[in-house]
């Protein structure tokens, strides 16, 4: 393996009733915990909970093994919301690894990316809809 630079563009947010939009390719899926911002009063993102992978990032978050946790998880007038950064087979459990060992969503606590990395390093830039992601950073070789 080799040190690799991964530039995924998050698409979305969409909601569980607008998910059927939501890209059918390979990639990442990000859930969140959405919520009214205090100071606006729009609805946004407040908590990343889980990061996925999938050859169909739809199909991904439709029959993930964690769906029913993420929708008990929210407070009345709370959603999910999900969003999607599209990446090749090639390097999408890659990236999703290094997405785990960077944020620490609250529902990747099984995952064994949280605290070991077996991929040499890689740094990650994203772009597009990142609203709490880190936009860029560097995972270490942690085996």
């Amino acid at each position: 393996m080799t040190d690799q630079m991964l530039s995924p563009k998050m698409l979305g947010y969409w909601t569980e009733a607008q998910l059927r939009e939501a890209p059918d390719e390979s990639g990442i899926y990000c859930v969140f915990r959405a919520a009214k911002d205090p100071e606006s009063g729009e609805m946004d993102v407040q908590e990343l909970l889980y990061v996925g992978e999938h050859r169909s990032a739809r199909y991904g978050i439709q029959h993930d093994e964690m769906r029913e946790k993420w929708h008990a998880f929210p407070q009345p007038d709370e959603e999910i919301w999900y969003a999607v950064g599209l990446c090749g087979s090639a390097n999408r459990e890659r990236l999703a690894a290094a997405m785990i060992n960077a944020h620490k969503p609250r529902f990747n606590g099984k995952s064994p990316y949280l605290e070991r990395f077996p991929y040499d390093e890689t740094t990650v830039h994203i772009y597009g809809r990142k609203h709490k992601l880190q936009s860029i950073f560097t995972v270490e070789r942690q085996d």
